[in-house]
């Protein structure tokens, strides 16, 4: 992330094809996938999406520092989890890991766990979509993605 004006931030969406109507969600302060929220225009995506904004929007952020949080159908200004990060805008790369494994999320960037908590009030169980969302509202900025994996495991119940 980095190399430009400053911007939102980006999004590791799971979107639930079932509920969709489109594949892009508010702008601004809702990177792409978020709405529900004086700072952005647009829907807000069904399904869940971890983000990790880099622009402090006081009407939907409690803080002004870069940071992680965990949504359920985009409600930006909502957030079931919440973590402070370094700055992230530094142009480098960063590693991020997520686990799901409802209802704990896990989320690990450059080997610190920010978000590692059970979740509820929300939906996990549905076909997704899995992929990235970014948003520069009036800045600039590069969000580059250098490799995804996604893993998923189904425990049979005896």
């Amino acid at each position: 992330i980095g190399n430009g004006s400053g911007a939102d931030g980006i999004s590791l969406t799971a979107l639930d094809t079932a509920r969709m109507s489109s594949l892009l969600g508010g702008s601004g302060c809702g990177i792409g996938y978020g709405g529900d929220a004086p700072c952005t225009a647009g829907p807000a995506l069904p399904g869940w999406s971890i983000e990790v904004d880099t622009y402090y929007n006081a009407d939907a952020d409690p803080t002004p520092d870069d940071h992680v949080a965990f949504t359920f159908d985009g409600d930006v200004d909502a957030p079931q989890a919440w973590a402070a990060l370094p700055e992230m805008e530094d142009t480098g790369w960063h590693e991020m890991v997520v686990d799901v494994v409802a209802p704990h999320v896990r989320v690990e960037i450059d080997g610190v766990a920010y978000i590692d908590t059970d979740l509820s009030g929300g939906n996990f169980a549905f076909d997704a979509y899995i992929g990235f969302t970014a948003g520069t509202g009036g800045e600039t900025n590069e969000h580059i993605i250098d490799s995804l994996t996604v893993t998923e495991y189904l425990c049979v119940e005896e």
